[in-house]
């Protein structure tokens, strides 16, 4: 238990320091000067790069494999000593890491579907070394996309999906996959903004959101924030072939996807990863948990729309909201884990 919260600290860390540094770039006065660059690196390498390297350490039951989260912990620390070719250095090697671990996965259960994290972690490989050879962050958001992208499909589709609609998102992915690949500003943001508009209808048709909409509880719970997440996934697809112009137009593509998409798979997740991680029993879903969900819903949104209409002062205080849900929700969940609560209604 102790060894599994000091690697909990690695992606805490990276959440921390990557919401002063987002809060730091949309204009609130932190005292974090010369770091505002790395915010992108803090929340996509540090945080969630260093949560799933050590979900799937925990998996594989390999002592080794601990050490692929301790990299990516580590560069957390390099980029806050602005050693940023040691962070990124280190990122490559977590990521290579990743990649290793799925591989193993691969032969271990001879099933197709963990292939999908593994092109996934194949793409943040990718993404983090043309991030170290150009320091140019707008070339290296596809990949990172591409990472979260397949990451989260492939945890979706554990579930007992027949073969046709199995069948059918895998065309959706290899076309979503062609068009990352493809350059961005060409014909890449079409293909992959269509790839990605298929995967979000396909996920909205065919996941389990129906039947637990249709229930209460944390089933309610689950089916709302996975479909939320589905819509945001749409939106972002949109923005990337529609919102091409305008100060804030990348910003409300890449918040769309990684706050409204990623971060809403977390909070449906929640209740299962964190005592997965922690090694306790599931916490119920707890009242404060609806009104942290409610909330960072609205506070995403208005921050898109601040984006779309260039409304500097709402973007700031949305930006600031995101991040403060963000943690009252992952103290809740500690502190309901830590209770070691069973699952249930409440």
């Amino acid at each position: 238990m102790t060894k599994r919260l000091a690697f909990i600290l690695f992606p805490v860390v990276g959440l921390v320091f990557g919401l002063l540094t987002g809060w730091l770039r949309i204009g609130w006065n932190i005292p974090m000067y010369g770091l505002a660059g790395f915010h992108g690196v803090l929340m996509l390498g540090g945080f969630l790069g260093s949560l799933i390297c050590f979900e799937k350490a925990i998996m594989i039951k390999k002592s080794w494999a601990y050490i692929v989260p301790l990299l990516s912990g580590l560069s957390i620390f390099a980029f806050l000593l602005n050693q940023a070719s040691i962070g990124y250095l280190l990122q490559i090697s977590a990521s290579f890491g990743l990649v290793m671990i799925y591989v193993l996965l691969v032969n271990s259960t001879k099933g197709y579907d963990i292939l999908l994290p593994l092109i996934g972690a194949m793409c943040w490989m990718a993404g983090n070394v043309l991030l170290y050879q150009t320091q140019f962050y707008p070339t290296v958001f596809p990949w990172w996309i591409a990472f979260i992208l397949f990451t989260i499909v492939g945890e979706r589709l554990e579930l007992p999906f027949s073969y046709k609609h199995k069948r059918l998102l895998y065309v959706l992915l290899l076309i979503t996959l062609v068009g990352f690949m493809l350059p961005y500003h060409g014909v890449g943001r079409t293909v992959t903004a269509a790839g990605m508009i298929s995967i979000a209808l396909w996920l909205l048709r065919f996941d389990l959101t129906g039947p637990l909409l249709k229930k209460k509880g944390h089933y309610l719970y689950t089916g709302l924030t996975l479909t939320f997440g589905y819509v945001w996934l749409l939106m972002a697809a949109v923005f990337m072939v529609f919102i091409t112009s305008g100060a804030f137009a990348l910003d409300a593509l890449l918040h769309s996807f990684f706050l409204g998409f990623a971060m809403s798979i977390i909070f449906a997740h929640g209740s299962i990863m964190f005592p997965a991680l922690l090694h306790k029993s599931g916490p119920r879903i707890h009242r404060i948990i609806w009104i942290w969900f409610g909330v960072f819903q609205a506070s995403v949104a208005a921050r898109i729309i601040a984006d779309l209409l260039t409304m500097p002062l709402l973007r700031k205080w949305a930006g600031m909201v995101n991040g403060i849900i963000i943690l009252f929700f992952l103290i809740t969940m500690f502190v309901l884990v830590q209770k070691g609560r069973t699952l249930g209604r409440k």
